[in-house]
C-alpha cells in the first residue's frame, strides 16, 4: 500500500501535466512580486494569483534551492486549503476521527503533500520552465459557484506533445473572504480522490494508526530526499 500511494503522487504524466497547466497559464503575463498575496475575492483571480507568484519563484535564477523550497511552501500554505484537502481525502472516515486525530492528521497530510510535489518540482530548472511555457497554451474558460463558499474554475490546456487538449479544473473554497484551492482535476481525474481511495483501504484494514504510520514514513523519506 505504501508503494501504491507513492506511485500515485509521483506519476510522471499526471504531475507533468499539472505543472504544465500552471506554467502555461502565465504565458507572457508580467511578473508580479511574491509579496502580492492579498485576499482574492474572485475564484479565477485566486488561481491566476497562485500561478503568477509561483512563476516568479521558478524563474528566479539567483535563488538557492532551499530558499525556493521555502517560498513554494509559503505560497502553497497561503493559497491551498490543506484542511479541506485532508477532510476530503479521508472521506466518510473523518467523522470517526477524534479531535486529537484531526489535529494531528491535517499538518501531517500537509507536509506529505508539499514534500511529494516539491520532490517533483525540484527537477524543473529555469530553462525547463521556459521550454514548458513555449510548448503549452492555456485558456481559462469560466467559473461556477456552488453556494456562497464553493466554486470551480474551468480551464483547457494544450500541450504540443499531446493530440487532445486537457481539461484542468480547480475546486475552490472560500475562507475568510479569500478563495483557496482544495482539489485539481485533470480530465475529470481528481487528485484528492486518488488519495481517498487508497486512504480508505488503509483505514478499513489497519485503522488510523496504520495510515498515520505510512504517511509519516513516506513524509520523512521525501523530506530527507529534499534536504540532500
Amino acid at each position: 500500500m505504501i508503494r501504491n500511494i507513492f506511485r500515485t503522487i509521483r506519476s510522471a504524466t499526471f504531475l507533468s501535466i499539472a505543472i504544465a497547466a500552471l506554467l502555461a497559464s502565465i504565458g507572457s503575463s508580467p511578473s508580479r512580486t511574491l509579496a502580492s498575496q492579498e485576499p482574492q475575492t474572485d475564484p479565477m483571480a485566486s488561481v491566476k494569483s497562485v500561478i503568477d507568484q509561483a512563476i516568479v519563484v521558478f524563474k528566479d535564477k539567483q535563488i538557492a534551492p532551499a530558499d525556493r523550497e521555502l517560498k513554494l511552501r509559503a505560497l502553497a500554505e497561503n493559497r491551498m486549503d490543506f484542511a479541506e484537502m485532508a477532510r476530503s481525502a479521508i472521506g466518510y472516515h473523518w467523522k470517526d476521527f477524534t479531535p486529537e486525530q484531526k489535529a494531528e492528521f491535517v499538518p501531517l497530510f500537509t507536509a506529505f503533500i508539499e514534500d511529494a510535489y516539491l520532490s517533483r518540482i525540484e527537477t524543473y530548472s529555469v530553462e525547463k520552465v521556459d521550454q514548458q511555457i513555449q510548448q503549452s497554451q492555456i485558456q481559462f474558460n469560466r467559473e461556477t459557484t456552488d453556494g456562497p463558499d464553493y466554486a470551480t474554475v474551468f480551464s483547457t490546456v494544450v500541450l504540443k506533445d499531446r493530440n487532445n487538449p486537457i481539461q484542468v479544473n480547480y475546486l475552490m473554497r472560500r475562507h475568510d473572504n479569500d478563495w483557496k484551492i482544495y482539489d485539481i482535476t485533470l480530465d475529470a481525474i481528481s487528485v484528492i480522490a486518488n488519495y481517498r481511495n487508497q486512504f480508505n483501504r488503509v483505514l478499513n484494514n489497519g485503522g488510523y494508526d496504520k495510515l498515520v504510520s505510512i504517511l509519516r514514513e513516506k513524509q520523512q523519506a521525501l523530506g530527507a530526499s529534499l534536504s540532500k
